[in-house]
Parts: structure tokens; sequence; C-alpha cells
């Protein structure tokens, strides 16, 4: 069962979930950080929406990336994006450097500072999206 917020007519999956009306903006998100970083956050968003229907929530310093459940979310730092993937299991051997379980799911950090950072984590951001897609 689906609630959609009568003020900012955001879909949720729990009735009256509590939340912060409205998505934000990813140029505040982006504001005086080095262009390099920028760029890199924008591949990584243009990734996760070339996967299908995703919301991208932005606040200050912090991106969620959703269906209507989050799948990944980011923290920009002064030289990387901190990244956290939710997966249904946890990775061994990955390019993740810290992983624990949250919920129902296993959550896996990794920081993405160059292009081949973000190439490595596309695949665990797309099974994510897809765990999220199919509960919906």
């Amino acid at each position: 069962m689906s609630w959609t917020c009568p003020k900012c007519r955001r879909i949720f999956r729990q009735v009256n979930q509590r939340h912060a009306c409205g998505v934000g903006s990813v140029a505040t998100l982006l504001k005086d950080r080095p262009k390099a970083l920028a760029d890199l956050y924008r591949k990584l968003e243009g990734t996760v929406r070339g996967f299908g229907d995703v919301e991208v929530v932005a606040r200050n310093r912090y991106a969620l990336f959703r269906t209507s459940r989050i799948f990944a979310d980011l923290t920009v730092t002064r030289d990387a994006l901190r990244v956290v993937v939710h997966l249904s299991r946890r990775l061994e051997d990955s390019p993740f450097v810290k992983a624990g379980p949250s919920a129902k799911r296993d959550s896996h950090v990794a920081f993405v500072a160059t292009q081949h950072d973000l190439r490595a984590i596309v695949p665990y951001l797309r099974e994510a999206y897809d765990l999220a897609a199919g509960e919906a």
C-alpha cells in the first residue's frame, strides 16, 4: 500500500511517512564544490536516472536516490562522494570500504573520487535499484 503526501505529492510506501516535503536542489548540493567532483556527481546521477524512474532528494550536502524506497544515498565530502548502496546481501570482495546491516538491507560504503571508482560501483547501484523497484 502506498501513500501520497497531500502537500508535495511524493509517493511513499508507508502511510503518513515522515519526510521533508519537496526534493531540494542539486544546485545547492554542488554549490562551491570542485568542478571535477560536481562532474562526477552529475555522471553518477545521470547513470542512476538511466536505470528507470528515480527520485533524487537533495539536502545541503546529502542526496538520496529512491524509487518508493531509498536504494542509495551519498554525502559530498571535500574530495569524494561517499556513496552508500543498500543491497539484499553482504559483499565480500568489492569496491566498498565498509558494510553493515541496516534494517532489512546491508549497506555498503564506497568513496568515489574518480571515474574508475564510479564504474566499479555502477553494477551494485543497478542491483540496489532493481531490488527497490521490484518491491514497489
